[in-house]
């Protein structure tokens, strides 16, 4: 386990409406965060986290910054920083252990087969009833500058080069979908349901190709929604919801076959970990030794 200790000094710049812009820290060891300035701030503290961790600037077994530190770091307030880590945890990627702080528990999301109180079978179930009616309407009444939208954030989402924003341009598409309709109401639902879905899109996408097939179902529906046919646009939703489906139950079975995901874990330089043999069923025990601080 690395300690965390005395930060380096940080340049931060605040930019309106956009990401946060990331300068170099004083030291290589240090990790950078970026002050939050934009509408979905927890949303941007978890990004932010969660490419720290990927990016193994944060290992398996080393303790984040507290709650205080982060808020003050991160220049948001308290309960926006503690509904970060708690999607953290559900993502997989940390795990809170009672007066001792958060700690890096994966560097790899994890499959959730529920997300609060809503299972993935109950979230797939509603997005049925909304998504392919609001499809099938969207082709019936789709203007020109709604379809160009739609291509414009399919050509975006085609080079996404990150998790994060890969799902940001699939939630976008869905409620430009739904403000085809016309119908103001099934955009407020779907936009509310993408909310929800964040952590489930986060954890499908890690799933190899399945990006490139996300795409290609999104393009169905929009060629659909193009010509106007709303029969086949309804078919092209509701095939994309099967696959996405198929997603979560291979997930599932993933980590059914590992459930925390522990083969990621890298050993610390200077640490010496004493593990019992699996067969024994005995507890890991790991001596580590404190190391660089965060800055």
């Amino acid at each position: 386990m690395r300690l965390l200790a005395a930060p380096a000094k940080i340049s931060v710049v605040d930019l309106s409406d956009k990401l946060a812009t990331r300068l170099a820290s004083d030291s290589d060891d240090s990790l950078v965060l970026s002050r939050v300035a934009r509408r979905s701030a927890a949303e941007e503290v978890r990004a932010q986290l969660v490419a720290i961790i990927e990016s193994g600037q944060l290992q398996v077994n080393d303790r984040l910054p507290s709650e205080a530190e982060l808020s003050r770091r991160f220049g948001v307030s308290r309960p926006i920083v503690r509904e970060a880590l708690g999607s953290l945890q559900a993502l997989g990627l940390t795990e809170p252990q009672p007066g001792r702080g958060t700690f890096v528990a994966s560097n790899v999301t994890k499959m959730t087969l529920s997300f609060g109180q809503y299972s993935s079978s109950d979230l797939n179930e509603i997005r049925r009833c909304l998504e392919v009616p609001a499809a099938r309407l969207a082709a019936e009444r789709r203007q020109s500058e709604h379809v160009a939208g739609l291509r414009h954030i399919l050509a975006e989402h085609d080079v996404a080069t990150t998790s994060e924003d890969a799902v940001r341009y699939d939630g976008l598409f869905h409620c430009a979908i739904a403000r085809a309709t016309g119908n103001m109401l099934f955009l407020r639902l779907i936009e509310d349901l993408r909310e929800i879905l964040q952590e489930q899109s986060l954890a499908v996408s890690a799933l190899r190709n399945r990006g490139a097939m996300a795409a290609e179902e999104h393009r169905a529906v929009l060629e659909a929604i193009d010509r106007g046919d709303g029969q086949a646009a309804a078919v092209a939703m509701d095939a994309h919801l099967d696959a996405v489906e198929v997603a979560i139950q291979q997930l599932a079975r993933e980590r059914s076959r590992s459930p925390r995901l522990r083969s990621s874990r890298r050993p610390l330089s200077g640490q010496a970990a004493e593990t019992s043999s699996r067969k024994s069923g005995a507890k890991r025990t790991t001596r580590t030794k404190p190391t660089k601080e965060l800055s």
